[in-house]
């Protein structure tokens, strides 16, 4: 039996309607933190997203959304805000380089296309 991409990727944004809250509380956690390094940036020279999943799922359950099974929970965050911070354009520092339940994101200054002039 092969594998039929577009059956597993309908599947996966199937389930994502499905807990369209959970990762729209995602979406506003990101969002604050993006927020908060452009502020910083009117100060210093920083260029990281400190990202915690604790914090992220705690901010979903805070906005009354969940996933039912703990472990997929994770596992929807960790990949939601891994393809959202990659989509925007910013460099993801490697899993294995960071505590756990943690994402790093930094400025991508070779990316022309996202940032334009800096």
């Amino acid at each position: 039996m092969g594998i039929d991409n577009n059956q597993l990727v309908a599947r996966y944004f199937d389930r994502k309607a499905d807990h369209a809250a959970f990762f729209k509380a995602l979406e506003a956690y990101l969002d604050d933190q993006i927020n908060e390094l452009y502020t910083t940036l009117n100060d210093t020279f920083a260029d990281t997203v400190t990202l915690s999943l604790d914090v992220a799922i705690a901010k979903a359950h805070q906005a009354g959304a969940k996933i039912d099974d703990p472990a997929a929970e994770e596992i929807a965050a960790t990949n939601y805000l891994f393809k959202e911070l990659s989509s925007r354009g910013l460099w993801l520092q490697s899993p294995d380089q960071t505590e756990p339940n943690t994402i790093i994101a930094k400025l991508n200054f070779g990316n022309r296309r996202t940032y334009g002039r800096l």
